[in-house]
């Protein structure tokens, strides 16, 4: 099963950036109440987890990876991928582009 959809990662302009705000829990009326941001996130292209952006850069669980034409098939591709999925994501773009 197919889990990369490499002509819409493709179609893309840039990896969104998503934000992750507190949760209110009071019973209020009030519509446009502040939230408090809390971080900013990834979400891997993958397996649809979080990969948070408030932490250092070597202790996140992932981040972007471009993976050039010759790998793909169809061009540049610039996906958010967590360390789990990376050789998961490779093997399949490896067997769709035939190599």
């Amino acid at each position: 099963m197919n889990k990369l959809n490499v002509y819409k990662l493709r179609a893309r302009k840039e990896v969104p950036k998503y934000t992750k705000k507190e949760k209110i829990d009071n019973e209020s009326n009030v519509v446009h109440t502040q939230r408090k941001k809390l971080y900013d996130y990834y979400r891997c292209d993958y397996c649809k987890e979080e990969i948070r952006l408030d932490k250092k850069q070597y202790e996140r669980s992932g981040g972007i990876v471009t993976f050039h034409k010759e790998l793909t098939g169809c061009g540049n591709i610039t996906m958010a991928l967590c360390n789990k999925c990376l050789n998961k994501a490779i093997q399949e773009l490896k067997n769709r582009s035939g190599g």
